[in-house]
């Protein structure tokens, strides 16, 4: 399980706008799959403190231990270190060790502060994420990661999360919670054309109803002056002439 911590609150929205951003950023956003070993291997990265160097180092298993990658700050640069096992993975195609470069360069970009690390046995959510996620420095990680690999626009148009895992070369969960996430939006927007729909079918219901109340009450006059009030308000009842504005009915 990775660490967490608390972070400055953003919404799942904010945080994909975000990614979007610095896949455009790196010119990488017509691209598929993303090269993230080559945005890692950069030398600069995007952060909310301005455009910053960016140390990409690959070590040797052993030193990391636990842990997959590991994200820290140091001056005024980031330090981003992965297993070489990891980094030969992903240059192999491996959705997983994709998603793990990606969730360090998630922190790099977003965080600042403590090390961040990835366990390698990192699954589900922590404890923060769960109550909290909004805040939670791994779930912002996890959000920005999908969405910095996955063009939604694209994968919109896939039926299943194994073609969006092929696509983009990610992990089947990442895809699946991309693909869930897609139907429930779509389902969503459904819902709002059908409403839209049904609103604009009232109002024009209403609108005819208008309609015919109004002319329900319009008179034709006949064009003729009243002998009594003078008005032209005379209205042709049966042989007879009605004047509207002082009821007198006289002769045509």
């Amino acid at each position: 399980m990775s660490l967490d911590c608390r972070v400055p609150k953003r919404s799942d929205k904010e945080i994909r706008q975000e990614a979007i951003a610095t896949r455009r950023g790196y010119k990488t956003e017509h691209r598929r799959p993303v090269n993230i070993i080559r945005c890692l291997q950069s030398g600069w990265i995007p952060t909310r403190r301005g455009r910053k160097e960016l140390v990409y180092e690959i070590v040797d298993d052993e030193q990391m231990g636990r842990d997959d990658g590991k994200t820290e700050f140091v001056d005024d640069k980031v330090i981003i270190t992965v297993k070489r096992s990891v980094h030969q993975k992903a240059l192999w195609g491996d959705g997983r060790s994709r998603m793990t470069l990606a969730h360090e360069l998630a922190h790099g970009v977003m965080h600042y502060g403590v090390a961040m690390f990835r366990g390698t046995d990192a699954a589900g959510a922590t404890e923060l994420s769960r109550t909290n996620a909004a805040e939670s420095a791994e779930h912002q990680a996890k959000v920005f990661a999908s969405a910095f690999l996955i063009d939604d626009v694209v994968a919109a148009s896939f039926s299943s999360p194994e073609e969006i895992s092929t696509e983009f070369v990610v992990s089947l969960d990442a895809a699946a919670i991309c693909f869930e996430r897609l139907v429930e939006e779509a389902e969503h927007a459904q819902s709002a054309e059908r409403v839209r729909l049904s609103n604009e079918e009232f109002q024009a219901k209403m609108r005819q109803a208008t309609r015919q109340r109004q002319s329900q009450h319009e008179f034709h006059y006949n064009g003729d002056f009243c002998n009594v009030c003078g008005n032209a308000t005379l209205i042709p009842m049966g042989v007879k002439l009605l004047c509207h504005t002082c009821g007198n009915i006289s002769d045509p």
